[in-house]
């Protein structure tokens, strides 16, 4: 009779203590000040009333009790991701309610534990608690992508719960929970939220495997089911994003677009919703719409306050604590705030915008500058290239935009850190095909050497050094600084000739990423630096080095119109004329049939190499045209 009297004592304690450490919680779930180190408290205080519960035998009065703790202690430990422990909690509380009930399981497995449970405790006052423990089983083995166990239990005996199929979603989804609850034992998050939250989060996991199978119209389907049900307003602007990105994928353009707008309109601080916006509009050649979304974008992040007020104050279990995949990250990732001005900043010069290129550039070297960022990085983030590339590209704006100086200083911030590290020489071994055209470099080739980043990084280094010079000379050019100009050509060429490519038959190995690009950098960097040298060298009076240096040039690199038409004028003022007309009439039959090679094409090469940025840059001779067209004329009036 002691004994019974003490037991009921120690439950109505244990009740109160439960109560209480909820009590407190809920009075603090939505104070901005509640922080992890809180919930880690909340966490501990509720695990060790679990422990007092665990140490002594369970008895049918108290199963409820002991199973609602551990639901709340299960809840504080996913909201924390501390997954370590959940497996032995949730296996020693499951076994202890089946032999309260007088039921020895034959084994510890989850699945079979359920099926047990679920089977004895139908109809009884108890199978409420075991229901929203379900909920965060559910939940628990979302995050450890472990969908088909929950199917596993429905295979089972547990037919008046799910359907005949044995979906898992159909078990969540058929749960009824009161809205009152179990007044006398107090819960940390209402089971039916949390079971709405794990059926939508089940559902959007499914899509997003559907979408790494690349099973677009799945996908599409799973993420229209979820948007049918109850969801927070982040997790409803993501989906109508994911959604968005289905569309796009099976060319419906502009329903993905609506659905962009619509993640928009439920959650103004989507970002990825922008993002996926400029990235589509790209695509479909809208620039000035691109441009825009960028524009909004960028606004957006950098205004952290306005853009993640739909974050501040989060529940004990967001969407977020469940959705762990990393496709969906990936897909819903944007680029940090210098990445968003970079991609700002690229896409006005790639669209002729000069003056908007020219602000956004100086704009992020300020940021770069002020973030401490090294110039030379070994790392960096996806959305941002290196930062001497940046420098690069910045550099190559101002000489658009006739800032001649800038850009001298541009490139000088870019060599007072490259060019006291670039090798004395440096030999790559590729395949065959690489050494066959221009064309053949689409393909990433490997590169060799005693470690490949290690080549890699050495052949950054002589790329940046000479981009650098070459983009000096340049400048100088435009100057009228005809010395100054072949000095840093030709500090370009050696830098440039430093690098060996010898050809190799057969390898083995991984490819290094971009290898293909970079090697043809090379040959245009080389091929620019030349021709440049050689119309310096022409404009000086030096002819025979111009007609060296320019044939050296297309050469290295076929194809560069304004190094055509100087090697035509060298060949005039070294008075071999009819040479110069044939030269002449060659380059314009051929330049009519011949298809744009992959070299030329936008995007292929650094922007500062692009051939169809070069206007302005490189100049052509004066009065040449009209000098061959009336030659021209003459012979065919003749």
């Amino acid at each position: 009779m002691d004994l019974g009297i003490r037991s009921i004592n120690c439950l109505d304690i244990w009740t109160e203590e439960n109560n209480d450490i909820i009590k407190k919680w809920k009075r603090n779930e939505r104070s901005p000040e509640i922080q992890q180190d809180a919930r880690k408290r909340y966490y501990s205080d509720i695990h060790k009333l679990l422990q007092k519960i665990q140490g002594v035998p369970c008895v049918p009065g108290s199963v409820r009790l002991e199973l609602t703790v551990l639901y709340n202690t299960l809840l504080f430990a996913l909201s924390l991701s501390a997954f370590t422990e959940w497996r032995v909690l949730l296996t020693h509380g499951l076994v202890r309610a089946l032999e309260a009930q007088g039921c020895h399981p034959a084994g510890s497995e989850l699945t079979v534990l359920w099926q047990t449970a679920l089977q004895i405790f139908p109809g009884t006052k108890t199978l409420s608690c075991l229901q929203q423990l379900l909920c965060v089983q559910g939940a628990l083995w979302l995050c450890s992508d472990q969908l088909e166990e929950l199917t596993d239990i429905l295979s089972g005996p547990q037919k008046d719960v799910a359907a005949a199929s044995g979906d898992m979603l159909a078990v969540i989804g058929d749960l009824r929970f009161s809205i009152e609850g179990n007044t006398a034992l107090s819960v940390a998050m209402a089971p039916g939220e949390l079971k709405e939250l794990v059926h939508i989060c089940t559902v959007t996991t499914k899509g997003v495997r559907a979408m790494e199978e690349g099973k677009y119209p799945r996908a599409l389907l799973a993420f229209q089911q979820a948007l049918s049900l109850p969801a927070p307003r982040t997790l409803l602007a993501q989906l109508h994003t994911m959604t968005g990105i289905c569309l796009g994928k099976l060319g419906r353009t502009q329903s993905a677009l609506q659905c962009f707008r619509k993640a928009l309109e439920v959650d103004f601080g989507c970002r990825s919703a922008l993002y996926q916006s400029s990235l589509l509009y790209g695509q479909l050649g809208n620039t000035q719409a691109e441009m825009e979304a960028l524009g909004l974008l960028h606004a957006a992040v950098s205004l952290p306050a306005c853009g993640d007020s739909s974050r501040d104050q989060p529940p004990l279990l967001a969407p977020e604590s469940l959705l762990h995949s990393s496709t969906l990250t990936r897909l819903l990732a944007t680029p940090s705030p210098p990445g968003v001005q970079h991609a700002l900043a690229h896409r006005c010069l790639q669209s002729h915008r000069i003056p908007e290129a020219v602000e956004h550039y100086l704009d992020l070297l300020t940021s770069l500058q002020a973030d401490g960022k090294l110039l030379v990085n070994t790392g960096g983030s996806p959305s941002l290239p290196r930062i001497p590339e940046i420098y690069l590209e910045a550099a190559f704006a101002m000489l658009k935009a006739r800032r001649l100086w800038d850009t001298v200083a541009i490139c000088e911030e870019v060599l007072s850190e490259t060019v006291d590290l670039v090798p004395e020489r440096l030999v790559l071994e590729v395949p065959v095909e690489e050494q066959q055209g221009p064309d053949c470099a689409t393909q990433p080739a490997p590169l060799y050497g005693r470690s490949r980043e290690s080549v890699v990084e050495r052949l950054n280094l002589v790329l940046w050094t000479g981009a650098s010079y070459l983009l000096q000379g340049q400048a100088y050019s435009h100057i009228k600084d005809h010395t100054e100009a072949i000095t840093h050509f030709t500090r370009s060429i050696n830098a440039l000739l430093k690098v060996l490519v010898k050809s190799k038959d057969s390898w083995c190995g991984d490819p290094g990423q971009g290898a293909g690009v970079k090697l043809q950098t090379l040959r245009t960097l080389k091929s620019q630096a030349l021709a440049g040298r050689g119309v310096c060298f022409l404009l000086t009076g030096r002819h025979r080095e111009a007609l060296q240096d320019l044939q050296l040039g297309l050469q290295a690199s076929p194809g560069m119109e304004h190094a055509e038409l100087w090697l035509v004028e060298a060949l005039w003022q070294l008075g071999r004329k009819e040479e110069a007309v044939s030269r002449w009439r060659t380059r314009n039959q051929s330049s009519a049939h011949t298809p744009v090679s992959q070299e030329h094409k936008p995007g292929f090469l650094p922007v500062y190499l692009q051939h169809n940025l070069q206007n302005g840059v490189c100049v052509e001779p004066e009065g040449l045209r009209k000098k061959m067209e009336d030659l021209h004329c003459r012979g065919a009036a003749t």
